[in-house]
C-alpha cells in the first residue's frame, strides 16, 4: 500500500466533509515498544500502547438494493506485567493501568483495526492527514496518541523519512518490523505524565473515543504545552450515535438502542464516548488557534444509489459487525453487570438489523485542527491587551 497522500479520485460522489464553523494482513510479528527516551530504570512503567450535520450533506438510497459484495479481512510475547491481559468474557485488554480502556486487545481486535484503518482511508480519499504537511513542508517529530497497531504511525514514517513519528498505547500490539524513524511506546496519555523531552510539530489522534474522561484537560492541554510554536494538533474522531436524513431509522431500531445504551455505560465509566463533540472548543480553551472542524458521514450498509458512496457502506459494514461485540462487551459487563450468554443474546438484533438496507443510516466522522500560535504571534496578543 503507498504511504503517499493520494488525491480524490474522479467518479460520482466522492465522500465529501461537511465543514463546521469557525493495511497489512495478519497481526503476526506484533512485539514490545523498543527504545525508550531514557534508562528504563527510572521509567514511570512496570515494563516487561455537538452539531447536528444533518441538513448538510444528503446520501440518496438504493431504491434497489442488491445483496452486499462480501468483503473480508485475511487475516509472541514478552514476558512482562505489560502483556498479563485481563482476559473478560472470551476477550482480552490491556493490562498497563488495567481497567483504563473498555475495549479489546485480542487478535481479533487487531485485524479489525487494521480494516477500519483501509475504510477511513477510503472515506478521505486516501489521505492520512488534513494538516498542511508535505514533502516540501514535512513535520520533524510526530507523536501519535492511542496508536493502537501503529498503520497510522508507519505509513506517515514511509510518507515522512526525514522525521520521527512516536507512537503510544497501552498495548504492546504494534509490529516487530517498523520503518527505522518509527518508534512506539507504552504509555497512558490521560494518567501519565508527558515525559518527551522534545517538542513535536504535529500531534494525533484517530478514533480514541473511550480514552479520555475529559478531553481538555487530558490532551488538549499536554499537546499544547509539548508542541513547537507553529505546530499542529489534529483529531480524527467517530461519533457513534447514529443519524438518519429522511426518517427511515425507526425509534426502536435495535444498534440506536444499543448506542444509547453503551453512551450511558460509558458516561457512568467517566469515558464519554461522544467526547468528540468537545474537542473543538477544547482546543480553542487551550489556547489553540486557527481551529477547524469538519465532519465527514459514512453509512453503515450499502444502502445508498451511488457505486462510491455503497461501497463505503458495505466496507464500514464489515467493521461495525466486526466491533459490535468488542465495543459492547466490556461495558455491558462492568457497568451493566451483564453475563457473557446475557450480552450475545442481547447483540443479536442489532447484528441483524445494521445489514438493514431500508433503514438509511450513518455515523459522523470529525475531522478537527488546532495550531499552537507561533511565538510572534503569542507577542502581539500581549501587546494587544496591554
Amino acid at each position: 500500500m503507498s504511504s503517499k497522500q493520494q488525491s480524490g479520485g474522479e467518479g460520482e460522489d466522492v465522500p465529501e466533509a461537511v465543514s463546521g464553523p469557525s493495511e497489512r494482513t495478519g497481526v503476526a510479528g506484533r512485539g514490545p515498544p523498543t527504545r525508550p527516551p531514557f534508562d528504563l530504570n527510572n521509567f514511570p512503567f512496570t515494563f516487561e500502547v455537538a452539531r447536528d450535520t444533518a441538513s448538510f450533506t444528503l446520501i440518496e438510497p438504493d431504491s434497489e438494493p442488491s445483496a452486499a459484495q462480501s468483503y473480508e479481512w485475511d487475516g509472541e510475547s514478552i514476558t512482562s506485567s505489560i502483556t498479563a491481559y485481563r482476559e473478560e468474557n472470551g476477550r482480552t485488554y490491556h493490562a498497563y493501568n488495567d481497567g483504563s480502556y473498555h475495549y479489546p486487545n485480542d487478535s481479533p481486535e487487531l485485524e479489525r483495526l487494521d480494516w477500519q484503518f483501509i475504510v477511513l482511508k477510503r472515506l478521505f480519499n486516501g489521505k492520512n492527514y488534513f494538516a498542511p504537511w508535505s514533502q516540501e513542508n514535512p513535520p520533524k517529530r510526530v507523536l501519535d496518541l492511542a496508536t493502537g497497531t501503529g498503520m497510522w504511525a508507519m505509513e506517515m514514517a514511509e510518507e515522512f523519512e526525514s522525521s520521527t513519528v512516536i507512537g503510544t498505547d497501552l498495548s504492546p500490539i504494534q509490529p516487530d518490523f517498523v520503518p527505522p524513524n518509527a518508534h512506539f511506546y507504552i504509555h497512558d496519555a490521560r494518567l501519565d505524565e508527558w515525559w518527551w523531552p522534545d517538542p513535536f510539530d504535529y500531534i494525533h489522534i484517530r478514533v480514541a473515543l473511550g480514552a479520555w474522561d475529559d478531553f481538555e484537560i487530558d490532551v488538549a492541554h499536554k499537546a499544547f504545552k509539548h508542541l513547537e510554536p507553529g505546530g499542529w494538533f489534529e483529531a480524527q474522531e467517530l461519533l457513534p450515535s447514529l443519524g438518519c436524513d429522511d426518517g427511515s431509522m425507526p425509534d426502536d431500531y435495535a444498534p440506536h438502542l444499543l448506542i444509547t445504551d453503551l453512551e450511558d455505560c460509558a458516561r457512568s465509566e467517566r469515558r464519554p464516548l461522544d467526547v468528540v463533540k468537545t474537542y473543538k472548543q477544547g482546543l480553542i480553551n487551550a489556547g489553540f488557534v486557527d481551529v477547524t472542524e469538519q465532519v465527514y458521514k459514512i453509512p453503515i450498509n450499502g444502502w445508498p444509489k451511488s457505486k462510491n458512496w455503497k461501497t463505503l457502506g458495505e466496507l464500514w459494514n464489515v467493521n461495525c459487525l466486526d466491533a459490535v461485540q468488542g465495543f459492547s462487551m466490556a461495558l455491558l459487563h462492568r457497568a451493566r453487570g451483564l453475563k457473557r450468554h446475557q450480552i450475545e443474546i442481547h447483540l443479536m438484533d442489532s447484528r441483524r438489523a445494521l445489514s438493514d438496507k431500508s433503514v438509511h443510516a450513518y455515523q459522523s466522522f470529525y475531522v478537527v485542527l488546532g495550531r499552537k500560535p507561533r511565538l510572534q504571534e503569542d507577542i502581539a496578543t500581549i501587546s494587544k491587551q496591554q
